[in-house]
């Protein structure tokens, strides 16, 4: 039987690793909390997405309550990761970052080379439609490819 994506991702490797990167550049950073609140009671419950959206809720309970100081944090954390675990920084920002676009919207372009943003620009999307398809049609000319693609596909009306 095959593994199933909730499995194989946000594991605990991932967590630890996580957490080791956050610490490096952030000493304060008290990575047994982050990973008490990670595995509480409901975790082996939940599916793929609502682990990813747990993480960044936990990540928020143990960082900086200063948006601009912890999204620093992450900017410097997020190139030491790929792929699906990765969407845990763009989640952030779509979850805190909607009273700072200016910080938000290029963190999502930053991030997205890393992991989609596609679905963490949705809410600035949602907030101020025009607003947020000004910085789109900025990424449809930029030079990395998944920064194009944010800007195509994080504007699909059916984004799955």
């Amino acid at each position: 039987m095959a593994e199933k994506l909730k499995d194989l991702f946000f594991s605990s490797s991932f967590i630890d690793q996580l957490g080791d990167a956050i610490q490096r550049v952030y000493p304060g950073f008290d990575k047994g909390k982050f990973a008490r609140l990670v595995y509480d009671s409901t975790w082996e419950t939940k599916k793929l997405k609502e682990r990813m959206r747990h993480v960044a809720r936990c990540l928020h309970e143990t960082l900086p309550e200063e948006y601009p100081e912890t999204l620093e944090i992450l900017t410097k954390v997020a190139p030491s990761f790929h792929g699906f675990d990765a969407m845990v920084f763009p989640e952030y920002v779509g979850r805190y970052g909607l009273d700072h676009w200016d910080l938000s919207l290029p963190a999502l372009a930053f991030f997205t080379k890393f992991a989609s943003s596609e679905f963490a620009i949705r809410p600035f999307l949602a907030r101020d439609p025009e607003r947020a398809l000004a910085y789109m049609r900025v990424w449809t000319e930029d030079e990395n490819h998944h920064v194009r693609r944010l800007a195509s596909e994080g504007c699909r009306p059916r984004l799955p």
